[in-house]
């Protein structure tokens, strides 16, 4: 009777060799790796991005802050060139000697009513009628401050009139005539009536005393 022989298989055959394994194990440790690399990675980048987008916003808001401040000076200095300039102006006008005339004037009749101004020519003296209540008073001023009266007239019933209707001062046409001609220096003031229009009739003379304009202003 034949006995079955047992087949016997090498164990190298059973157990895969060492070598066999080497290969997927080195596999799955740099896929591993690769993975921790790509997010060590991005964490390196997002540490160094966040300061430079950091730095990006404030360089913005510093700009826009500087463009601003920048602005807002550049207008406080036209603004000071412009209130500069007006003051400039103002003070050449209130320079004219006509000025101190009527505060002489209204200093020694508070109530009156300046209705004709006349600059005597190369002199500081001036020829000034004033109403006073029902009376017209024709006075000789010195910017010095001496007045002078010539002739007392309670006769005269139009200037009395017009002075008394007038709603303009002789002090603000003159100021109004100096807008206009801001170098000019006052020759004469009179307040007339013409054409059912009552206005200032103002002479202006320049620097050298020759004829410079004539305005004229609506005194009501």
């Amino acid at each position: 009777m034949l006995k079955a022989q047992r087949t016997r298989f090498p164990l190298s055959l059973l157990i895969p060799p060492f070598c066999h394994l080497k290969q997927p194990l080195i596999f799955i440790s740099y896929s591993l790796h690769r993975v921790e690399y790509m997010k060590n990675a991005k964490l390196f980048l997002a540490l160094i991005s966040a300061p430079l987008i950091l730095a990006g916003c404030s360089s913005t808001d510093t700009g826009t802050a500087e463009s601003t401040i920048s602005s807002e000076t550049a207008s406080a200095v036209d603004a000071t060139t412009s209130t500069s300039s007006s003051t400039a102006t103002s003070a050449v006008i209130d320079d004219d000697p006509v000025f101190d005339i009527i505060d002489i004037v209204l200093a020694q009749y508070p109530d009156g009513i300046t209705t004709d101004i006349d600059r005597e020519d190369s002199s500081d003296q001036y020829e000034v009628d004033v109403v006073v209540g029902q009376e017209v008073l024709e006075l000789d001023v010195t910017t010095s401050g001496q007045i002078h009266t010539d002739d007392r007239d309670n006769d005269d019933d139009d200037d009395i009139r017009e002075a008394h209707a007038a709603t303009v001062t002789a002090a603000q046409a003159i100021g109004l005539a100096l807008d206009q001609y801001p170098d000019g220096i006052i020759d004469s003031v009179e307040l007339d009536e013409d054409d059912g229009q009552l206005r200032w009739k103002i002479d202006l003379d320049d620097t050298s005393g020759n004829d410079l304009a004539d305005v004229e202003i609506a005194a009501v």
